[in-house]
């Protein structure tokens, strides 16, 4: 999936989402894991989500992803939802504090699920059931869902102290690579800048439903 290459994202877009959409910081119970594979990135992504008042959607979820025998199909993505064992509320901050992955970093949320219908049918194939799903919650839409991302401030933006007084007229670029979700994640940590997924996200959703089309097309 090919991005536009000279889209910017603002400090004061940023700022905008971080106020508009606070977090509970919920560090309490327990966390399933929604693990997310892609092939066009070569990566895994995981999404932990409260399990606590989410149990019957995650169970919903489940039931539906274990319909699909999965595999790398072509750019798309894989998923898998283990609801056998749970991971702590620390445990699941921490992972998204871990800089390992060159697209996106890993996800908490605190709010509630929403069930979601993947859309299968009874006579869709195995390849059919991959594209539904990747169209549904591929690059990290489970966040259409669910509210109340476990977002820092720190994890909005960040810089060393002799950038800090040019932020207002800073901005965060995603032009260093091809679909990239952040600026400058590894070299010089005192001049790193992170946008989180949230943001770009808007700026990717006209492209993720011109890519859908295609596919349905077919």
């Amino acid at each position: 999936m090919s991005v536009d290459n000279n889209k910017t994202i603002k400090v004061e877009e940023v700022k905008e989402v971080e106020q508009s959409v606070p977090s509970s910081h919920n560090m309490n119970g327990s966390y399933a894991v929604l693990m997310e594979t892609s092939g066009e990135e070569m990566e895994s992504w995981y999404y932990f989500i409260k399990v606590e008042g989410n149990e019957d959607s995650l169970k919903y979820l489940q039931e539906q992803l274990e319909q699909v025998d999965w595999y790398i199909l072509d750019d798309l993505s894989t998923f898998d939802l283990d609801l056998n064992r749970y991971v702590s509320a620390q445990t699941a901050k921490e992972m998204t504090k871990l800089d390992l992955n060159h697209s996106s970093f890993h996800r908490k949320f605190d709010g509630k699920l929403q069930k979601i219908d993947l859309g299968y049918s009874k006579k869709d194939k195995n390849k059919k059931k991959i594209k539904k799903a990747f169209d549904i919650l591929g690059y990290g839409l489970i966040e259409d869902y669910i509210d109340d991302e476990d977002i820092d401030a720190e994890d909005l933006i960040s810089g060393s102290e002799s950038d800090s007084e040019d932020t207002d007229e800073e901005s965060v670029s995603s032009s260093e690579s091809e679909d990239s979700r952040y600026k400058n994640r590894g070299g010089d940590r005192n001049k790193r800048y992170e946008v989180p997924p949230s943001v770009l996200r808007n700026k990717l959703k006209d492209k993720i439903a011109e890519e859908r089309d295609k596919r349905k097309r077919r």
